[in-house]
């Protein structure tokens, strides 16, 4: 994968490809001469090597290993399986996104999105986040369009006072809207501008808040298809409704 990775920045020889890539032009060499018997790979006058059509497409297709590869120790003890299968085949789509593994700087890029919003602000999630409750009376308070998506098993703070007065005022106003659904299991916090994270569930099944935070479109289009597809099966709280 590294070395079609190489290639598809552009034409490169044996030397130029065992440079880049650190790996001896022995090992170099093995490989390319594979992707050569397969058509993956063709050389021209000079001795340079690039992708055929077949071989680009070859790449664009294992870009989800690619990306698991890529953050494998994550991976190694997270849990994806949950996942529907159509968007689990898709999961190369988050290539565009940074591992954030520091939780405070995960629920500061959640308090950040709040602040900047100016259309709406989707979250899936377990608990409530008391420090960002403030930044969310703000932002329902200018018109922002809420959705909470919570898990079956839900929980809130020890001593939970309850939304304020301008919570609930957008609950009434329908700005605010709750559902509950019984399979979703990944947090998701994102706004009209970017994803602030989508992290997966831990291997012994627990929620977890350390994964991917990114402005890029592909990331934000598969997390907000993610969070539809949770959303348009889970059933509005008490209280709450279309």
């Amino acid at each position: 994968m590294r070395i079609l990775r190489e290639l598809q920045k552009g034409s490169v020889n044996i030397t130029g490809l065992s440079r880049a890539l650190d790996v001896s032009t022995q090992e170099v060499s093995r490989h390319v001469s594979r992707f050569l018997e397969r058509d993956v790979v063709t050389r021209d006058g000079s001795g340079a090597y690039g992708l055929t059509p077949y071989g680009d497409l070859v790449l664009s297709q294992i870009q989800g290993l690619s990306f698991t590869s890529e953050h494998r120790d994550y991976f190694k003890d997270h849990v994806l399986s949950d996942l529907p299968s159509n968007f689990l085949c898709r999961i190369g789509e988050l290539r565009g996104g940074t591992l954030v593994d520091d939780v405070m700087l995960v629920f500061h890029n959640v308090e950040r999105i709040i602040v900047e919003a100016e259309e709406y602000i989707w979250r899936l999630t377990d608990r409530y986040n008391m420090m960002s409750l403030p930044r969310l009376e703000e932002a329902t308070d200018r018109g922002v369009q809420f959705r909470l998506l919570q898990t079956k098993g839900f929980e809130y703070p020890p001593n939970w006072p309850g939304v304020g007065e301008v919570m609930r005022e957008a609950r009434v106003s329908g700005t605010m809207k709750v559902k509950i659904s019984d399979s979703a299991n990944i947090f998701i916090a994102m706004s009209e501008k970017e994803v602030a994270v989508v992290a997966f569930p831990s291997a012994n099944g627990r929620f977890d808040y350390l994964g991917f935070t990114s402005r890029d479109e592909r990331v934000h289009g598969w997390c907000a298809e993610v969070y539809k597809y949770y959303w348009d099966r889970a059933v509005f709280q008490e209280g709450f409704a279309e």
